[in-house]
């Protein structure tokens, strides 16, 4: 057995977790799990696996409920999953190797982020996660959308490992998706009225309302979280900014969307924003310049919404040269977004 553990917090999981757990069962690694109150039969499929299933009293506190899985780990290396994730690909000999000789890192994992569209689990977007640490090095804070943080000093040294998980976890019926982020939305709450000046906050704040269509309420919190002086090569800063940006757009305004001109310079390298600023423009009455960076886009590397580098400005710009009668350049465009559903239906109407 590697001297790796895997910890994984659960509460009524039993629809997810065997999958889980079967896909790390062959890693050798020691799997802890914890349970803060399950009902159903979670501890029971995670006995058929785990080395250790623990409870732990739910405190509203994920932290709290991440270190106490910590503690509980035989080895001082832990790699953190989720009961909604499932390994698709890792390297243990390279996980062998970072804790050897980079040992006061954090290994960061490419997680797949899936939902279902028309009946089929599709890719959503990409985003990056940092699991793979030192449990003498780091902990968790924050009560939810918890933060790996350095137990002395300020700075984690990252690296991207050769490991993805599909995660499942926006894949939920509405009622399952509401009662999930009304939950998250008054713990940020009660977080953020503790420490107010902690802007990654207002961000999951912004993106709660977001995903529960509250547009304008998430626009006043991504609005409240970039009043700080913040780092736009962070990754969150610039996930804020496009989503503060498609908020603006979905709530009607457009033209306060165009102040975005403003910090081009700033994001002008990260895909989503380019995508976005095409669209900021296009809302705006201004073809010429959305589809100048539609077509920056698509020279881009994929950013972390699928398609926003290839399928989605080809369908965009085909929309804008229907609209203007190029119906001809339309198709052609509307033919190069693969099974994209939309352009599928635009492409029809023209062919008929």
């Amino acid at each position: 057995m590697h001297p790796i553990s895997v910890c994984i917090i659960a509460k009524n999981e039993e629809s997810r977790i065997e999958r889980c757990l079967a896909s790390i069962k062959p890693c050798g690694f020691e799997i802890v799990v914890v349970d803060t109150g399950s009902t159903d039969r979670t501890k029971e499929i995670a006995a058929k696996y785990a080395d250790k299933v623990l409870d732990f009293p739910w405190c509203d506190d994920f932290s709290a409920a991440r270190n106490f899985s910590l503690r509980q780990a035989s080895n001082n290396w832990i790699f953190m999953i989720d009961c909604d994730e499932t390994i698709k690909e890792i390297d243990v000999e390279e996980l062998n190797y970072f804790r050897k000789h980079l040992s006061d890192s954090v290994g960061s994992v490419s997680r797949e982020n899936l939902v279902t569209e028309n009946g089929v689990l599709t890719l959503n977007n990409v985003d990056y996660t940092e699991r793979f640490f030192n449990k003498k090095l780091f902990h968790y804070t924050g009560m939810i959308h918890e933060q790996l943080t350095p137990i002395r000093g300020t700075e984690i040294p990252n690296l991207l490992l050769h490991a993805t998980l599909l995660h499942t976890g926006y894949d939920m019926t509405p009622e399952e998706q509401e009662a999930k982020y009304r939950r998250n939305f008054t713990l940020l709450e009660k977080q953020a009225a503790a420490d107010p000046e902690n802007p990654y906050l207002y961000y999951q704040l912004g993106k709660t309302c977001e995903i529960l269509e509250d547009y304008s309420r998430a626009c006043t919190y991504y609005d409240k979280g970039l009043e700080f002086d913040l780092d736009p090569e962070l990754a969150y800063v610039q996930a804020m900014v496009v989503s503060y940006g498609n908020a603006l757009l979905r709530s009607g305004q457009e033209e306060t969307a165009l102040g975005f001109e403003a910090v081009y310079d700033a994001f002008s390298s990260v895909t989503d924003f380019v995508y976005l600023m095409g669209n900021i423009y296009n809302s705006n009455g201004m073809p010429q310049q959305a589809l100048e960076q539609y077509q920056k886009a698509l020279q881009m590397p994929p950013g972390r919404q699928n398609g926003v580098n290839s399928f989605l400005p080809f369908y965009q710009s085909g929309r804008i040269l229907e609209l203007s009668g190029n119906l001809e350049a339309a198709a052609s465009l509307y033919q190069k977004c693969g099974d994209f559903a939309p352009a599928a239906e635009r492409l029809a109407a023209l062919q008929s």
